[in-house]
Parts: structure tokens; C-alpha cells; sequence
């Protein structure tokens, strides 16, 4: 059977720079990677006296954080975006678009944008994230 795999090449990742309700949707250039969507549910103790040992259920899902690893651009317009949500503290909302079409959007708070270089080297930056509320899988 042949693979199913999802390419990660070709991929975009999109801020959205409205100032309106019509999504405006800026593509992040020279992403080299992304990883995250790494939370989980929390969990809630239903433990009661009448329990033979602790119970619990699941409670709201926490989506987690997303990194971007990225070729430093300060001219790039998805890169100056970064980087002024970092100064504002506001909610951004973004779009990753695989190749598939198939896309991931949410909204998140905009953590760090840091920066590294080396010898032989280009310089890159990390953009850590904070997703707040769903991620919609479409």
C-alpha cells in the first residue's frame, strides 16, 4: 500500500494583518519548520466516597504551543507582523496550508521572536506561540 504521508514542503503559514472582520492573510516567509499543537486535555478529579479508586474525566482541551523556525527577514512582511504582535500582546489569528490544501487555523498569542547566528551560517529566528481557544482542521 502506498503511503499517505503528508509533504511538509510547500507548506504556508499565513498571519492574518486585518484591521477588520475580513481575514487579510500574510504569508510568514523563510519558515524553515514548525512544531507544537502539543497540549492536552486537562483532567478533572470525580473521585467521590463512594469510589473504589480515583475517577476522573477529561476536561477542556489546551492546545498547546507552536514554534516557528524561520531564515531571519526583516523586510518580510509576515515577519514584521511577528513581531509587532509581540509588542502589542493582542490575539493574532493564523493559517498553516499544506500542500494537500488541507489547512490548521487558530489563534494565538505571540510570545518571543529570537534570533541566532553562526559561522557558515544565516540568521534564524524561533517564534514561540501561545495557541488560545480551538484549532479548526479543515
Amino acid at each position: 500500500m502506498a503511503s499517505t504521508a503528508i509533504s511538509a514542503q510547500g507548506s504556508t503559514i499565513a498571519i492574518d494583518t486585518s484591521l477588520t472582520a475580513s481575514p487579510v492573510w500574510t504569508t510568514i516567509g523563510n519558515v524553515r519548520s514548525y512544531s507544537g499543537f502539543d497540549g492536552e486535555a486537562s483532567e478533572i478529579d470525580v473521585t467521590d466516597l463512594s469510589s473504589v479508586a480515583k475517577e476522573y474525566r477529561l476536561g477542556l482541551i489546551d492546545n498547546g504551543k507552536l514554534t516557528l523556525n524561520l531564515n531571519v527577514d526583516d523586510v518580510d512582511a509576515g515577519q514584521v507582523a511577528l513581531r509587532a504582535a509581540v509588542v502589542s500582546g493582542a490575539v493574532q489569528d493564523f493559517k498553516i496550508t499544506l500542500p494537500n490544501t488541507k489547512t490548521r487555523s487558530f489563534s494565538a498569542l505571540v510570545k518571543s521572536f529570537t534570533e541566532s547566528g553562526a559561522v557558515d551560517g544565516v540568521v534564524q529566528g524561533d517564534c514561540a506561540m501561545r495557541i488560545t481557544g480551538a484549532v479548526v482542521r479543515a
